[in-house]
């Protein structure tokens, strides 16, 4: 196993939400559905201001103060959360209630009474009409966000189709220099089990980065807490370095999420340690989350007007098909929209053992290979920017990025399958580090840690087609789709 392999790995295999401990910016209490406690972070004495054992908190119900604010709280189901305060002598605390499926967890933090009161929140924002109104918005929120947290940059990070991020939008504090802006980070700087837990909850705050965690204690053979919904959840020594390699002290990370899917990140980050109070997060996530909704929309009335523009465009593909009544008489004009329609180079209709070609295209080889791959395909629709990565065996070809419509309802006597394809296409990725060398030797060991350098990379792209855009699958399903709608036809050119 390479050194790349091994770290890309240990982060995906990280259960990072049984990490048995919190971060020391707060106190953790964990109890079953009934009240009674099954943990309690060992910081949790010093919180109180009490002269106990740690032991003797465990298998008893909640302290008092939690108790009646979980009496008045509402009945929780599985990952939903609860805000309120409750106050332990003189000191007053922010408490967040949350349940994981099997018990309910107590995050406590102290209400800073001296704090500064929070800036003045933004207006309200229509529904964007354009792209260009929509990264207006965006900048907008960027800005009010570096206002309110008081943090050195907000980015914008997008997640691309392959899995990498880029930065599309970054806020500054004047005094603050470099830029972030349009730099491309691989896909294993945050790996697929980090993004799930985003998913999980409304904010990620680490006020201090290099912070000691703090482990919980549990009663006996009691199971470490599942604290996926719990932003006091310690912070992986990983990511730890990664922050002090980019010479970050604290963050925030706020989630922008669309079907159910991580979409992007709000990141926030500070040089120095730096503390927002619950409140605080809490209106930093009611901006985002506004902005979430607004894009969702802006998306959703998109995408009405791409598929009434799909409509129309493949209106008149039946129209050629109705007309010629056979495939291969149809075939000259039938290949010529589709090139236009989804600019692309050349296409292939494979009917049955016959092939048919417009354009510059895959060799009957290199469409056996793509069919192979594209086999396991349960959408009937298969899409790759790069050949050279998605099929190893691929022949010598100019061609560099297929998408693949499997199983045609065109023909009622042969299997039918379209091959659009794109040539290569050379360009400039500009990236934050070298994305191959994810990893660095720890100063001589053998251990593996994250890269170091986050200077500007650029990468000169090869054995890429220009990107497939994110309406593609889409638009493909709906041809097949609206095809399906219309009548059967038979190739009758060669009978």
């Amino acid at each position: 196993m390479t050194m790349q392999n091994g770290f890309i790995e240990q982060c995906e295999h990280e259960q990072l939400h049984l990490s048995g401990a919190i971060q020391p910016h707060g106190a953790l209490v964990v109890s079953t559905l009934q009240g009674i406690v099954s943990h309690v972070s060992e910081n949790i004495l010093n919180w109180l201001g009490v002269d106990t054992e740690l032991e003797s908190l465990l298998d008893q119900p909640l302290p008092a103060f939690l108790q009646e604010l979980h009496k008045s709280a509402p009945t929780l189901a599985e990952g939903e959360r609860y805000t309120g305060q409750s106050n332990f002598g003189p000191q007053e605390f922010d408490v967040v209630i949350s349940h994981n499926g099997e018990q309910l967890l107590f995050e406590i933090y102290p209400v800073d009474t001296h704090a500064d009161p929070m800036p003045k929140q933004g207006e309200a924002y229509p529904v964007p009409e354009n792209r260009e109104a929509l990264e207006e918005q965006c900048q907008q929120l960027l800005e009010e966000l570096l206002a309110l947290s008081g943090f050195d940059r907000v980015h914008y990070y997008r997640f691309m189709p392959e899995g990498d991020g880029e930065v599309t939008a970054e806020a500054r504090q004047p005094e603050i220099g470099g830029s972030y802006l349009g730099l491309r980070f691989p896909a294993s700087d945050i790996p697929q089990v980090a993004r799930q837990l985003y998913l999980k909850n409304p904010w990620r705050s680490i006020p201090h980065a290099s912070a000691e965690p703090v482990a919980i204690m549990g009663r006996k053979q009691a199971s470490i807490p599942n604290l996926s919904w719990v932003d006091l959840r310690s912070v992986s020594p990983v990511h730890q370095e990664y922050m002090a390699n980019m010479g970050v002290g604290s963050a925030i990370s706020l989630p922008i999420t669309q079907a159910g899917e991580l979409d992007a990140l709000i990141s926030c980050h500070s040089a120095v340690p730096k503390q927002l109070t619950v409140s605080h997060l809490q209106a930093m996530s009611a901006l985002s989350e506004g902005f979430n909704l607004r894009l969702r929309d802006y998306k959703a009335r998109r995408r009405l007007k791409v598929l009434d523009g799909m409509q129309r465009q493949f209106d008149q593909a039946k129209d050629v098909l109705m007309r010629h009544g056979e495939l291969a008489s149809a075939w000259t004009e039938l290949s010529h929209w589709l090139m236009d329609t989804f600019d692309v180079d050349g296409v292939i209709l494979q009917v049955g053992d016959e092939y048919y070609q417009a354009g510059t295209a895959l060799s009957v080889g290199g469409v056996e290979v793509v069919a192979e791959a594209a086999r396991f395909e349960t959408s009937s629709v298969w899409i790759s920017d790069s050949l050279r990565i998605d099929c190893p065996n691929m022949p010598l070809s100019e061609i560099a990025g297929v998408a693949v419509v499997s199983d045609l309802p065109l023909d009622q006597h042969h299997s039918v399958n379209l091959y659009l394809c794109r040539l290569e296409h050379l360009y400039e990725v500009t990236w934050g580090g070298n994305p191959d060398k994810p990893v660095d030797y720890r100063d001589g060991s053998s251990g593996i840690a994250p890269r170091r350098s986050f200077e500007a990379w650029v990468e000169q792209r090869v054995g890429h087609g220009r990107p497939w855009s994110k309406s593609t699958r889409m638009y493909l399903l709906k041809l097949r789709a609206l095809l399906q709608q219309a009548k059967s036809f038979a190739w009758k050119g060669n009978e």
